[in-house]
């Protein structure tokens, strides 16, 4: 269980900042999470669809994801697959609720994802990074990031990241671990990570996302 713990924990190291955001902090935060989200070159054409499901990983208990370019994977390990269907069934419950409105900076972005939504499907499948089970989410055909999107693409539209750390994630068996090399932005919110066991490096292999902040940007407070 130790092991666990500190997996998600390091996967959620970079979002320590928000704890504790003075106000006129909090407004750059929220004007940077709405460039990113907000530059089209670095997502894929489902990406609207993934961004209108963060309210319901919230409410699932899920306080951050990972953005592949083909599926979105919930923060939290669990040790089996039953326990990882709690989860996704709170999930699928969620998915199944109205989302809120979305801010004016997202209008346009989110116009049409409720009544033409993408097919997305919950899953509880293992997760070769850390031999963990995770909650998921994915369509089949679905493209969440650009495709081949690279770090230096990402430095071109958005300029140098305010931090880059490395995370290493251990696993149950003798292989070496995985090796992330972690690009912040709006100050952790959302993180542009590269896996040394990518094809190509430079490669962009998924982007974490603080899910209680973005989604306090993207979407309008419930009334």
């Amino acid at each position: 269980m130790k092991r666990f713990f500190i997996g998600l924990l390091g996967l959620l190291v970079p979002f320590a900042s928000v704890l504790v955001t003075p106000a006129s902090g909090q407004a750059d935060k929220s004007a940077a999470i709405i460039r990113v989200l907000t530059t089209r070159a670095l997502w894929g054409k489902d990406f609207a669809a993934g961004l209108a499901s963060l309210p319901h990983w919230n409410s699932a208990g899920e306080r951050a994801i990972a953005i592949f370019p083909d599926r979105i994977v919930g923060a939290m390990p669990f040790r089996t697959a039953e326990e990882a269907q709690t989860r996704r069934a709170a999930l699928s419950q969620a998915l199944s609720q109205r989302r809120p409105s979305a801010a004016p900076a997202f209008t346009d972005l989110l116009r049409g994802t409720a009544d033409r939504a993408l097919p997305l499907r919950s899953e509880a499948a293992p997760f070769s990074d850390d031999d963990s089970y995770r909650v998921l989410l994915t369509a089949p055909g679905s493209q969440f990031l650009a495709a081949g999107l690279t770090a230096a693409q990402v430095e071109t539209l958005l300029g140098s990241p305010e931090s880059v750390t490395t995370q290493l994630i251990q696993n149950d068996t003798e292989r070496r671990p995985v090796v992330l090399t972690l690009r912040s932005y709006a100050e952790g919110a959302i993180v542009f990570a590269e896996s040394d066991w990518a094809p190509r490096p430079g490669v962009i292999d998924r982007v974490l996302m603080d899910v209680p902040a973005v989604s306090a940007v993207v979407f309008r407070p419930a009334q």
